[in-house]
């Protein structure tokens, strides 16, 4: 447990400021006018303080890490009270407060990610989520240049300056316009719901890739109606008769309103869903709160 007495001065504060702002220690010490390890050493004993990464140092980066945008952040909001940006930064290292900005595939950005963040912020007023969504290529590359903290993605990366936890996978399901003269089946195969125009995510994302992996293996052709980027808009599509769709369960019984067909699906369809973190961040407890109540979802 942490000390409730933080000790970081004002002068560490700015150096740190210095350092956050210019991305380099030596570029904060030429602006400052002092030696470079001045700088290192002040961003070192913040860091011990708060038992936090502020910087990605992997290789030749320099990159805040999701505490150091927190704090700066918090500087900028209280500076005029250091006692305040201490609370904030004790906050921080507990996970309690701060912000974590989160990037996300559409297939579960608006049930999973944001039930989780939404019982987070509600758990702990100080703590902030900021989530955007993305296709998977262009969360990573977020996560990679520093603009984002936690990508929620399907893919394994693999990269050693990222580290991947394995989260629930998701539930397919097949579903079929009401008035569909298949809606009384108890069971679906892939071959038998091909036979009729499918709703789909967009080519580029992996939850429909691999919906057409299970049909190519099934040797069923299929006629693609027509995408849309999120599953919640496939469901609506699907009640509104303008063809059949596989979705992740859980997004449709989030999705209030819409009278579809839900058809279990005969198959061994597998989802798998990932919390990408640079691994500079991954002991940063905001995002270890997060993971692990996205891993409690099912």
């Amino acid at each position: 447990m942490l000390s409730l007495d933080m000790r970081i001065s004002a002068r560490q504060i700015e150096l740190f400021q210095m350092a956050y702002r210019l991305k380099s220690t030596r570029r904060a010490a030429e602006a400052l006018n002092i030696t470079q390890p001045a700088i290192s050493r002040a961003v070192a004993d913040i860091e011990t303080e708060m038992g936090l990464a502020l910087f990605d140092r992997t290789g030749k980066k320099f990159e805040p890490t999701a505490a150091a945008h927190s704090l700066h952040k918090a500087v900028q909001q209280h500076y005029q009270g250091l006692q305040r940006v201490l609370d904030a930064a004790q906050q921080i290292s507990s996970g309690i407060g701060g912000l974590i900005r989160v990037v996300s595939v559409p297939a579960i950005a608006d049930t999973r990610v944001a039930v989780a963040t939404g019982k987070l912020m509600a758990r702990f007023p100080d703590l902030r989520f900021d989530v955007d969504v993305m296709s998977e290529q262009a969360a990573l590359t977020a996560l990679r240049e520093g603009k984002a903290d936690c990508a929620i993605i399907s893919s394994d990366p693999g990269e050693p300056s990222m580290k991947t936890t394995v989260l629930n996978d998701l539930k397919p399901v097949a579903i079929l316009p009401v008035n569909d003269p298949l809606s009384d089946l108890k069971e679906i195969t892939p071959e038998v719901l091909a036979k009729a125009p499918l709703v789909m995510l967009p080519a580029d994302s992996p939850f429909r890739q691999a919906v057409e992996r299970m049909l190519s293996d099934a040797g069923a052709s299929f006629e693609t109606r027509a995408a849309a980027r999120t599953q919640s808009a496939l469901i609506w599509m699907v009640s509104q008769g303008a063809g059949r769709a596989i979705v992740d369960e859980e997004t449709l019984n989030a999705t209030a309103g819409v009278d579809v067909v839900r058809i279990p699906l005969r198959s061994t369809l597998r989802w798998p869903i990932r919390a990408v973190t640079a691994s500079a961040n991954q002991n940063a407890p905001g995002l270890a709160k997060l993971i692990q109540e996205l891993q409690l979802a099912d």
